[in-house]
Order: structure tokens, then C-alpha cells, then sequence
């Protein structure tokens, strides 16, 4: 049986408490003059989080750990980019 609106909007709080109760850690998100926007977004399990940019937050570890994967991804990414172009 499908679940009703209201069972989805708890999970989801649920999962969101969830989050929001493992330990806290510093992350801190320096500026891009390339990117100036003053917010980032991290995304776990459909659990939005607005980061600002140039302030150290304290976020569950989680979203550091996601925030780090991807940034350290997009790093790689732009480096394969310049080399391509290089060639």
C-alpha cells in the first residue's frame, strides 16, 4: 500500500532529525572568485542544507564529509579539463 503524504513528511523529518542529532564538526567553505555566490548547497538523502560561503559552520559530519567529496571531485574535474584543453 502506497504511503499517505503525511507518513512521507514524517520520514522525512525523521531522517532530517536523524541528521541533525550525529556529532558536529567546523566546516568552513572559502570564496570563489569564479563561483561568487554567498551559499553553497550539500544534499544527504534529499536533506537540503544551505551553507554560507566564508563563515565557519559547525554541520553534521555528514554534510562536511559530502561537501569535501564533492569539492575534491569538481578539483579533479577542472584539472582533467585543463589538461584536455592543453593538448
Amino acid at each position: 500500500m502506497a504511503k499517505s503524504q503525511r507518513e512521507v513528511e514524517k520520514e522525512l523529518l525523521n531522517e532530517r532529525d536523524a541528521l541533525l542529532a550525529q556529532p558536529k564538526v567546523k566546516l568552513h567553505i572559502a570564496p570563489d572568485p569564479r563561483n561568487p555566490s554567498k551559499h553553497r548547497t550539500v544534499i544527504v538523502n534529499g536533506q537540503e542544507f544551505i551553507l554560507a560561503v566564508g563563515k565557519t559552520l559547525e554541520v553534521p559530519e555528514v554534510v562536511t564529509e559530502v561537501w569535501n567529496e564533492s569539492f575534491s571531485k569538481t578539483i579533479e574535474a577542472e584539472y582533467s579539463m585543463e589538461r584536455f584543453n592543453e593538448l
